[in-house]
């Protein structure tokens, strides 16, 4: 029994469980921070409005790949260095973007003036 290897001394298995570790740890940390990145205003307003205006905050100017998550969830009205004006974002979709580790802060967007 000297040449048997038990199951969790295999490098295939060592590597699929650190890789497994990792991504529950990338995901564990966007659900553990995400909520402080939401302000309170927006987070009152989060659970009586079907739809939400927000400006979302960046670590650094979104580029092509974040333009496209931002269009998947709402309207984009602009943009201004690292912060995104979108309109008509539906609640659970607030919650998802703020998990995101390059997004900084999510704020309720200041009313239009008419």
């Amino acid at each position: 029994m000297a040449g048997m290897r038990r199951w969790f001394h295999r490098r295939d298995i060592r590597f699929i469980a650190v890789v497994a570790s990792l991504l529950v740890a990338y995901w564990g940390y966007g659900y553990a921070s995400g909520p402080s990145k939401l302000t309170g205003r927006l987070k009152d307003q989060l659970s009586g409005s079907d739809r939400v205006n927000i400006v979302v905050v960046t670590k650094f100017a979104p580029e092509a790949f974040h333009m496209g998550i931002y269009q998947d969830v709402g309207r984009i009205a602009g943009t201004d260095g690292n912060r995104a004006l979108l309109y008509g974002v539906r609640p659970a979709d607030v919650r998802a973007l703020s998990r995101n580790y390059w997004i900084s802060g999510i704020d309720l967007a200041p009313r239009a003036a008419r």
